[in-house]
């Protein structure tokens, strides 16, 4: 399965939780350069890295839908938008797209130090 119908079936999975500008970025390229930029030399190893770069991938998808849901309540998501201006997403989105290769992690990371996504503090679990 192609990565990128992986994030499309996490995306519909989330029942329109993703953002409508949320780009569609090409996760295959991006493993194509993990692979390429990997300094191991067991394919078992690069595999590993490609799957664990794809993992965060996948995590800061979900983390950016969730931030940017009307109705982001759940202990699960890390991240909240605090900083309404369309006007400053749309900066960092055209800062993003100049990247070679885009990925969720380095959007989620830019709305954040663009003060547009905060990390939520999380509860401790209580003690029972």
């Amino acid at each position: 399965m192609a990565l990128n119908a992986s994030i499309d079936q996490i995306a519909s999975n989330l029942h329109g939780w993703a953002p409508h500008w949320l780009p569609a970025y090409d996760l295959n390229a991006y493993a194509a350069k993990v692979d390429a930029e990997c300094e191991y030399g067991s394919d078992m190893m690069v595999a590993i890295e490609v799957n664990a770069k794809m993992f965060e991938e996948v995590a800061a998808f979900v983390q950016l839908c969730g931030a940017f849901a009307s109705l982001n309540t759940s202990v699960a998501l890390q991240y909240m938008r605090v900083h309404e201006s369309e006007d400053e997403l749309g900066k960092a989105l055209e800062h993003s797209a100049a990247s070679a290769c885009q990925t969720y992690t380095e959007l989620l990371e830019l709305l954040v130090d663009r003060g547009i996504l905060v990390q939520r503090t999380l509860d401790p679990p209580s003690s029972v």
